[in-house]
């Protein structure tokens, strides 16, 4: 867990170093991300073993102080430039509905829980290429930690149409597994399922998706997605899961409000 938040930290810094302080101001921001997302971090169910298309939403405001995001928690800049931004937040570490999916019957709810976050995206070339890092550490111990970190690649195609590659890792600690993908005692009669115990923190999913993004207005982008992500080795050894490849999709609309 350590050395994953020091990795998160690090790139930070390293973004921190690349920026350039004479930088004019950037703006406030306002804007919202609404649509359908295949995903098995659900508003609506939390953490998923089986992916679902569940509706999703994200709003965010940012000034030159801080930001306030449902994806990125209330929080304040390390720094925060054109091409590059990173903060530090608390934000939510979402729990899970035994009624969600039939294969968690018996295995009952997982509460939520607040967590420390930092996060940090840098364009190197500006609009082309994204790299993003992100770490949660919950403030309640027995959660664990969550981190993921990635890479977008975009390309005009036409006026006002782009496309774009995205490949992503995601990782937790071994309280995480065990919390969301183990099976303990007291489960294991009730669910049907063999006793598993989570014995090492490891990556959890990798992720790849294509997209085309569209913006039929200055203010306004479409985006849509499809892609795949797989299970890690690791985290084929609990019996909760049944499948390795599941299906990625996103249909969305960003709609970004002028605070001028």
């Amino acid at each position: 867990m350590v050395k994953q938040a020091w990795l998160v930290a690090s790139i930070c810094l390293l973004i921190s170093a690349n920026s350039d302080a004479d930088v004019a101001r950037q703006p406030d921001k306002f804007e919202a991300t609404y649509g359908f997302t295949r995903t098995n971090q659900s508003l609506i169910n939390g953490v998923l073993i089986n992916y679902k298309n569940d509706p999703t939403l994200n709003v965010v405001y940012e000034n030159a102080t801080g930001f306030a995001s449902i994806q990125n928690g209330v929080g304040v800049w390390l720094v925060r430039e054109d091409q590059v931004k990173s903060g530090v937040s608390l934000n939510y570490m979402m729990g899970r509905k035994a009624s969600a999916d039939a294969r968690y019957a018996g295995m009952g709810n997982v509460a939520g829980a607040g967590m420390a976050y930092v996060w940090g995206e840098w364009q190197p070339i500006k609009d082309a290429v994204t790299l993003y890092a992100n770490y949660g550490s919950a403030l309640r111990e027995s959660q664990g930690a969550l981190g993921q970190w990635g890479l977008t690649l975009g390309l005009p195609l036409i006026h006002r149409v782009n496309v774009f590659a995205d490949v992503s890792r995601s990782w937790a600690s071994q309280p995480y597994i065990q919390k969301y993908y183990g099976v303990n005692a007291n489960q294991a009669p009730l669910s049907g399922y063999t006793p598993y115990t989570a014995t090492s923190s490891g990556l959890l999913y990798s992720n790849r998706q294509v997209g085309m993004l569209i913006e039929p207005d200055k203010n306004i982008d479409v985006i849509v997605g499809y892609g795949k992500s797989s299970a890690s080795a690791l985290l084929m050894h609990s019996p909760l899961l049944d499948h390795k490849v599941q299906s990625l999709s996103t249909v969305v609309l960003n709609q970004r409000f002028n605070l001028d």
